[in-house]
């Protein structure tokens, strides 16, 4: 995913800064100048990045809408006993569950609808079984909660997606870099414990996992 060529390249280029010379040797591709050439291009993206401060929105806006789905997941636990000590169908209620656990918001709203109509419609029974009776307007502000923070989660999917389409090229060409080191550094130290530094595979476990790993003392992110 293009979120990850800046810190995947922040990782081998410590890597690749200590091992240059010893490259070199074996691809002459390798210059000094090489190396001014790849840390421009990571500037370049890392400049694009600053961009994208609107991911911490989406970040958070994915946490809120998702611990307000598990709440109201949690509460149709209690509706659907009060569905069936009524006799009613509760197949409604476990397609809203279904979606809110699959995290298919836009469905789960659609059939709260629903389910805030029927109940309109049943209240009486339903609060002689133990429904709270202002359970409604709390369920109508669950579900304009749930479709505003999600219309804005994709919203901001939206504009992430534009600006990455609009810059490719230079990720593209920020990932040229590391799909080449990364390549020949796998031959070069083949064996050893520096080809895990040059395995791409392996640089996206360590980056997920927040250790910094490599050889020497590596940049922090961002550096």
């Amino acid at each position: 995913m293009k979120e990850e060529y800046l810190p995947g390249a922040l990782f081998i280029k410590t890597s690749f800064k200590r091992d240059r010379e010893e490259l070199a040797a074996r691809f002459s591709e390798y210059t000094p100048e090489y190396l001014v050439r790849f840390e421009e291009q990571i500037s370049t993206v890392k400049q694009i990045q600053q961009a994208l401060v609107l991911t911490e929105v989406q970040k958070q806006a994915t946490v809120n809408l998702y611990i307000r789905a598990n709440n109201v997941n949690d509460e149709f636990n209690f509706l659907v006993r009060y569905f069936k000590k009524c006799d009613f169908d509760t197949k409604i209620l476990s397609d809203v569950k279904r979606n809110l656990t699959a995290h298919n918001i836009e469905k789960a709203v659609d059939k709260i609808s629903g389910v805030i109509q029927f109940i309109e419609a049943n209240k009486d029974a339903l609060v002689a079984k133990g429904m709270a009776p202002d359970f409604v307007t709390t369920l109508v502000a669950d579900r304009d909660y749930l479709e505003a923070q999600n219309l804005m989660q994709n919203e901001v999917k939206n504009q992430i997606g534009i600006l990455y389409t609009a810059n490719k090229a230079e990720y593209d060409k920020l990932y040229g870099y590391i799909a080449s080191i990364a390549n020949d550094g796998k031959v070069m130290y083949k064996g050893t414990p520096k080809a895990k530094e040059y395995t791409i595979m392996n640089i996206i476990g360590r980056m997920r996992s927040g250790n910094t790993g490599g050889g020497g003392t590596p940049d922090a992110p961002g550096a």
